[in-house]
C-alpha cells in the first residue's frame, strides 16, 4: 500500500463520521482562514483543529499543503468565472444593462466582507506566487472582456472600447472596496452606479 493511501486509510479510521468530509469543506475553512488573515494562516493543523478531525483526514483529499493552496485557488478562479454568466450584457439598450449589471456587482460586494477579504488575499498572493498571479491575471482579463462585449455597442473604436472596458473594471473593484461592510450603503450604491454610467455613456459615439 502506497504511502499516501495509508495516510488516508488512518485519517478515515481516526475521524469516524468526520470522514464524510468533502474536498469543499476543507476548502470553505480554508477561505475562512484565507479571508481573516491571508495564506500565511492557512495552515493544515488549524483547519483540522476547526472541521474537528485529525489531520490524517486532510491527507484523504489533498496530497500536503502545496495541493491545498493550488486546488484553493482553482476553486476561486473556477468560481470567478462562472459567476460571470449573471451579469452578462443580454443585447438590450446599454445604459439600462449597464446600470444593472453595476448595482448586482456593488451591493454584492457591499454585503458579502468574506468574499471581497478572499478576493484581496488571492491579489496579494499573486504578487509573490507565479500560479496565483496567472490565475489573477485569468480572472482580469475574463472580466475586462466581458465589459468590452457591452461598451463595443457604444463604440467602434477598439482601443476606446478596452478603455472604457479597464476604467470601469478598476472603478468597481475600488468601489467594493469602498463600500463592503459599510451601513447604509444604499445611497452610496446608487450615487457611485449613477456617476459610472453617466461617465462611460458620455463616451457614445458622435
Amino acid at each position: 500500500m502506497s504511502e499516501a493511501k495509508t495516510r488516508a486509510k488512518r485519517g478515515r479510521l481516526a475521524t469516524g463520521d468526520k470522514s464524510q468530509l468533502t474536498r469543499d469543506d476543507w476548502l470553505d475553512a480554508a477561505a475562512g482562514e484565507v479571508a481573516a488573515g491571508g495564506f500565511s494562516h492557512l495552515r493544515v493543523l488549524t483547519l483540522a483543529k476547526k472541521l474537528g478531525v485529525t489531520r490524517g483526514s486532510f491527507y484523504w483529499h489533498f496530497k500536503d499543503h502545496e495541493d491545498l493552496v493550488v486546488s484553493f485557488l482553482n476553486r476561486w478562479r473556477d468560481r470567478r468565472l462562472h459567476e460571470l454568466q449573471y451579469w452578462k450584457p443580454q443585447g438590450g439598450d446599454v445604459e439600462t444593462e449597464l446600470r444593472q449589471i453595476l448595482e448586482l456587482l456593488l451591493t454584492d460586494a457591499a454585503r458579502n466582507v468574506r468574499r471581497l477579504q478572499v478576493e484581496l488575499a488571492v491579489r496579494d498572493f499573486a504578487r509573490r506566487n507565479t500560479y496565483a498571479a496567472e490565475l489573477v491575471a485569468e480572472v482580469d482579463e475574463a472580466r475586462i472582456s466581458q465589459n468590452a462585449s457591452l461598451f463595443s455597442r457604444i463604440s467602434s473604436d477598439p482601443e476606446r472600447t478596452r478603455d472604457l472596458s479597464l476604467l470601469l473594471y478598476v472603478a468597481t473593484i475600488g468601489s467594493q472596496v469602498v463600500l463592503t461592510g459599510r451601513s447604509g450603503e444604499e445611497d452610496d450604491i446608487g450615487r457611485i452606479e449613477d456617476l459610472m454610467a453617466r461617465i462611460v455613456m458620455g463616451q457614445h459615439d458622435a
